[in-house]
């Protein structure tokens, strides 16, 4: 019997200190094949599992999400997949720098409701931009994690790839993932943490070197995103793995990365500081 995966996400990042409330007219849905194609999976190789492409929403940066909107969009998004249900694994696509007002972490507030609807066996992988949030919630809800690996985005279809290709090795093969995590008390703009200058242009190369170690899966570096005023807006290493032991030491190992550079991290063009004052002009 054909395995089933079940592909949707709400994906944007938000100011929370702009007035600009984004609705629907903001966002743009890929759906059915058009979803698909956007993915750029070789899906076809694949005839023992069928992909269920439902809808994808995603706008460009903007303020915060409508709190109506957001409400109903993820409830339409859940009743698509109670229809299709029972399935074997969710590929969830978003960013991971979300505001809505009221609701602290809409990102686990979506995926905990995801999770909610389908059977424990269900895995589901997710993927983001690498100035996502992560949270406690979302960890709790997943069994794979993908993130960009560069900034400005040039491996968007890859990340796509790494979260689908973990997700159908885990149904089809049972491969054993562990997902560990670790915040790092560090924000800064994305002008200051771009991955083709230093220090971040070595880090991201070295999540490519632990990624080729016994008991590690795929690793991962969150920037974070310093426009959106949350508590929950920090750096953080992640990582997935068949070995504990191995992967909370990969990812202790990523974390003090990105903490040991972080006086280095600045603007890679030319800047202003603040503190001379603006007469200096």
């Amino acid at each position: 019997m054909k395995k089933k995966i079940f592909i949707c996400g709400i994906s944007t990042e938000c100011c929370s200190y702009s007035t600009l409330i984004q609705n629907k007219k903001d966002f743009e849905v890929l759906s059915s094949k058009k979803l698909l194609k956007y993915i750029n999976f070789p899906f076809s190789k694949y005839d023992n599992i069928t992909f269920i492409p439902n809808k994808f929403y995603r706008s460009l940066p903007g303020g915060p999400v409508d709190k109506k909107f957001f409400l109903k969009t993820i409830n339409n998004l859940t009743k698509d997949l109670i229809k299709s249900t029972p399935i074997d694994g969710i590929l969830l696509i978003m960013h991971g720098a979300m505001y809505v007002k009221g609701i602290s972490d809409p990102e686990g507030f979506f995926i905990k409701k995801i999770r909610s609807k389908v059977s424990k066996d269900c895995k589901i992988s997710l993927s983001f931009d690498l100035h996502g949030q992560m949270t406690d919630t979302i960890i709790k809800n997943i069994d794979y994690f993908a993130a960009y690996k560069t900034a400005p985005h040039i491996d968007v279809k890859q990340t796509y790839s790494r979260a689908l290709k973990m997700l159908i090795d885990g149904i089809l093969k049972n491969k054993k993932n562990h997902i560990i995590w670790e915040k790092i008390p560090v924000l800064v703009s994305g002008e200051m943490s771009s991955t083709i200058v230093e220090p971040c242009k070595t880090i991201y190369k070295n999540l490519n070197k632990f990624n080729k170690m016994k008991g590690v899966n795929d690793c991962n570096l969150l920037i974070g995103y310093v426009w959106a005023d949350t508590k929950r807006a920090t750096a953080s290493a992640i990582v997935n793995c068949a070995d504990d032991n191995i992967g909370k030491r990969i990812c202790k190992k990523i974390a003090l990365s990105y903490w040991n550079k972080r006086f280095k991290l600045v603007y890679d063009m030319k800047s202003y500081k603040l503190n001379k004052g603006f007469s200096s002009y």
